[in-house]
């Protein structure tokens, strides 16, 4: 079985304005890809051509809210979804994530600490990571450069700091901490942590070539790496990861288990 453990999607309408949205601190941030790329029948085309069984969507406030993914959750039993929360600095997004969860159906939390404009770490922010803790709910938190001006926010010793503040948390990395990979190797030593590969792998790859891809990924665990491919409409990426894990000089089980079977124990522990 294999599982995109990062894919967006984008509510209606379902057209060819870019995809764009408000942060916190007042800034605007815009992709390439149009509302229409996103649409969830675009991503259940990519997926039935990829050969991908299941997919975890990510909320993204502006581009899809809690509601509308609970609703789209709940018609195909192929798509989970991961709530997201509009401020994890304030009181109320436990409330927030509490509704996602037990309302709407949602299976996770998504954190984006360059959007959000904070660290996953601030004290503000960890009732709302134990919350998700006693929920039972994985939390996948961006760790990617992205957007420009909030590099600090996404560093991955931020990663390492709330796992010390709630060690029960079941966290995935997201992006594979990209241009700092290496750090993966350094908070996998927390139980209940998962690395996601999107952008990651491939820049390690591209970088330093396939075998060292495939060390990398052995010094690191297989059993703590899970596919995922950051899918926001046909950006390439799901193509990239699938066909780079396949020519990885791993077992078939080693790579069975990136592409699915560590992430389905996350998911149903």
């Amino acid at each position: 079985m294999i599982i995109d453990s990062h894919v967006h999607i984008c509510e209606p309408p379902h057209n060819g304005s870019r995809l764009s949205r408000m942060n916190i601190d007042g800034s605007r941030v815009q992709w390439s890809d149009t509302r229409g790329d996103a649409a969830v029948c675009m991503l259940i085309e990519a997926m039935d051509g990829n050969g991908i069984d299941r997919a975890l969507i990510m909320g993204l406030e502006g581009i899809v809210s809690n509601e509308y993914l609970g609703e789209v959750v709940a018609a195909d039993p192929r798509l989970t979804g991961f709530a997201w929360v509009e401020d994890p600095k304030r009181p109320e997004a436990v409330g927030e994530l509490e509704t996602a969860v037990l309302d709407h159906g949602l299976s996770g939390l998504k954190l984006h600490p360059g959007l959000h404009s904070c660290s996953p770490s601030q004290p503000e922010v960890v009732p709302l990571i134990r919350s998700a803790s006693e929920l039972g709910v994985p939390v996948l938190i961006h760790c990617y450069p992205f957007p420009p001006g909030h590099y600090e926010n996404n560093l991955p010793y931020h990663i390492d700091s709330l796992k010390k503040a709630v060690p029960e948390a079941t966290i995935i990395v997201g992006h594979m901490g990209q241009v700092n990979y290496h750090d993966m190797l350094a908070l996998v030593r927390h139980p209940g942590l998962v690395v996601e590969t999107s952008w990651g792998l491939t820049l390690l790859a591209e970088l330093n070539g396939l075998d060292y891809a495939a060390r990398f990924l052995r010094r690191l665990g297989v059993e703590k790496a899970v596919y995922g491919s950051d899918w926001f409409g046909p950006n390439g990426e799901m193509e990239r990861q699938l066909g780079l894990i396949e020519r990885l000089d791993l077992t078939r089980d080693e790579k069975d288990m990136i592409l699915g079977g560590n992430i389905s124990r996350v998911m149903n522990p």
